[in-house]
C-alpha cells in the first residue's frame, strides 16, 4: 500500500527503481453533494425566498470579495467602517459554512464518491511510490476517507495524513478562501497574507517535485486564475512526467492543462471518466 506524506520537500524518500512522487489534487467533484452544505449555510444567513444553487452561492461569495476590495481600497468617507462591517459579516458566513460542512460530514450527507477507492488502488497506492494529497475543498471528506485506506510515513496523529488545503479548511473558518480571492488582498492582515502565500508556495513546490499529477474532480476553472498559475508554476519542472485527469469532462480539462504547461518539459496527458477507469484517453 502506498505511503502518503505531507510534503515532498523533505527529500528523504528511498531511491528505488521505478520510484515515483505523486501529487493527488482533488476538487469539489470528488465529493458527493459537496455544495449542498454551503448552499444551506448561505440560505440560513440570507433567508432567500427562492432555491439557491451552487452557481448562485459562487456569485454571492464572489460579490462579497469584490465589496471587500472596494471598501478596503476606497478613500471615500466611511470606507474603513464599511470594510470592517463587511469583514464581520463575511466571517460569520464562513463560520456558518464550516458548521454546515462539519455536520454534513458527520451525517455522511457529503461523502467521497464511490470511485475514490479504485482511483487510489489503480493510480496511487503501491509499495514504492510516495504521494501527497492537495485539496481545494474546505471539507476534509477526502482526507478522512484516505485515512481509512492509506497510511502516512510522517504520522502526525497515529497514522493520519494531513492534506494541504490550498483554499483553507473547516478546521479554521476564518481562513476559508472564497471564490475569486487571491493571495494578496488589501483587507487581510500581513499575517493572514503571509500564511496564505506560504500555503500556495508550498503547493507550487510540492507539484514541482512530483513526477505525476492526478487531477480528480477539479476543473481548473479559468476564473480561478491563481490556482491555474500555481499549477503552471509547479508543472514548469523537469520532474514532470504525466498528468492524469479524472473527470466526466476530462477533454475540457485537458485543454486547460495544455495551456498551462511549459513547452520545455513534455508530459503525457491522459483522461479518464470516473465511471470507467479502464479506458484511457491520451491528449
Amino acid at each position: 500500500m502506498s505511503t502518503f506524506s505531507n510534503f515532498f520537500m523533505q527529500k528523504n524518500f528511498p531511491k528505488q527503481a521505478g520510484f515515483k512522487k505523486i501529487a493527488l489534487i482533488v476538487g469539489a467533484g470528488a465529493v458527493e453533494n459537496a455544495w449542498q452544505p454551503v448552499v444551506k449555510a448561505l440560505n440560513s444567513h440570507y433567508n432567500f425566498d427562492f432555491q439557491l444553487d451552487s452557481d448562485g452561492a459562487n456569485s454571492i461569495m464572489a460579490r462579497l470579495v469584490y465589496l471587500l476590495r472596494f471598501y478596503s481600497t476606497g478613500t471615500f468617507p466611511d470606507a474603513e467602517k464599511g470594510k470592517n462591517a463587511l469583514l464581520v459579516e463575511v466571517n460569520e458566513i464562513k463560520s456558518k459554512i464550516s458548521l454546515h460542512l462539519r455536520l454534513a460530514q458527520q451525517n455522511k450527507t457529503i461523502r467521497a464518491r464511490k470511485e475514490l477507492k479504485e482511483i487510489l488502488y489503480r493510480f496511487v497506492f503501491s509499495e514504492i511510490n510516495r504521494s501527497v494529497l492537495i485539496s481545494t475543498n474546505w471539507d476534509t471528506v477526502i482526507d478522512t476517507e484516505i485515512n481509512f485506506l492509506g497510511e502516512s510515513n510522517y504520522p502526525k496523529n497515529g497514522s493520519d495524513i494531513s492534506a494541504l488545503h490550498i483554499h483553507g479548511s473547516i478546521d479554521s473558518p476564518v481562513g476559508l478562501y472564497l471564490p475569486s480571492e487571491v493571495t494578496r488582498e488589501a483587507y487581510r492582515t500581513k499575517e493572514e497574507d503571509s500564511q496564505m502565500g506560504s500555503i500556495h508556495g508550498t503547493t507550487w513546490g510540492t507539484i514541482e517535485e512530483s513526477n505525476i499529477t492526478i487531477l480528480y474532480g477539479l476543473s481548473l476553472d479559468p476564473l480561478d486564475a491563481e490556482l491555474c498559475q500555481t499549477m503552471a508554476a509547479g508543472w514548469s519542472s523537469p520532474n514532470l512526467r504525466e498528468i492524469i485527469i479524472i473527470n466526466p469532462e476530462h477533454e475540457k480539462v485537458a485543454q486547460r492543462v495544455k495551456l498551462l504547461l511549459d513547452a520545455r518539459y513534455a508530459a503525457e496527458i491522459s483522461g479518464y471518466s470516473p465511471n470507467d477507469l479502464t479506458k484511457k484517453i491520451k491528449y
